[in-house]
């Protein structure tokens, strides 16, 4: 009797917020899911905010168009659509996102700034939370970390740990950060900090940048404040995805450097 293959373990896509895998990486989860089993995309920072709401909290669901008691549900509806736009599964941990952390982030500057001492225990749960997800062997892939939000901060150092573990780890560039005018320097500052190895580009096919693109406009709640700065989403990921391929579309995932700390 021949020995039974075991079946490939699918890739895992960690995504600090409900958008990010898909801004980021959408065309590669297209890929992966054409040839093999459906990628996971796990929202790490995808709880239900307790409590009463920051002012800070307040006015992100006012820029967004949502309220208190509907944010979270709008959210999970338009990943779960984005989700199924890639050919992926959605899921999420119950985390909350920095905004709903109390008041330890209630301006730009400290969302987008160094990592509240009180949430360094958030990266043990995450280790935690997805080493029971992944499977052994299975590709992890999280945020580099461009833009500097405390919650990418958070899932690369949860990375550098799970690739400490043995799972091969990449990190993809976080769009749109990656493609502000400042985005160059920003992007080689953090590989700098964090990449163990030189990028992989993997170029797409117009059918896996349309996926992309179409799982990127399931994000309406969104897409306002995300490319306030950048104009038309589609043209806008587009023109990054060739900058990113020198010409043709592509995404760009660099090895994260293992960290037992």
């Amino acid at each position: 009797m021949s020995a039974i293959t075991p079946p490939e373990p699918r890739p895992l896509f960690l995504a600090p917020h409900y958008d990010d895998v898909a801004l980021s990486c959408g065309g590669t989860v297209a890929a992966l899911a054409a040839a093999g089993p459906p990628p996971l995309i796990v929202t790490c920072f995808g709880g239900a905010p307790s409590g009463p709401l920051s002012a800070f909290a307040r006015f992100q669901h006012a820029r967004w168009g949502v309220g208190p008691d509907d944010a979270v549900c709008i959210r999970r509806a338009e990943e779960r659509a984005a989700a199924a736009a890639l050919g992926a599964e959605a899921r999420w941990l119950d985390l909350r996102d920095a905004i709903y952390r109390g008041t330890r982030y209630t301006s730009d500057d400290e969302l987008f700034g160094p990592i509240h001492p009180d949430d360094r225990g958030l990266v043990d749960e995450l280790v935690a939370a997805v080493a029971a997800l992944a499977a052994p062997g299975a590709a992890l892939y999280v945020p580099l970390g461009v833009g500097n939000h405390v919650d990418h901060q958070l899932v690369t150092l949860a990375g550098q740990r799970l690739a400490a573990r043995g799972h091969p780890v990449l990190a993809y560039e976080d769009f749109p950060y990656a493609g502000d005018p400042a985005g160059r320097d920003a992007l080689q500052a953090r590989a700098a900090a964090v990449a163990g190895g030189p990028p992989q580009t993997r170029f797409l096919t117009p059918a896996q940048l349309a996926a992309r693109v179409r799982a990127i406009r399931c994000y309406r709640s969104q897409l306002p404040v995300i490319f306030r700065h950048q104009g038309d989403p589609a043209a806008a990921t587009r023109r990054y995805a060739c900058v990113v391929g020198d010409g043709r579309p592509a995404e760009r995932f660099w090895p994260l450097r293992p960290a037992d700390r």
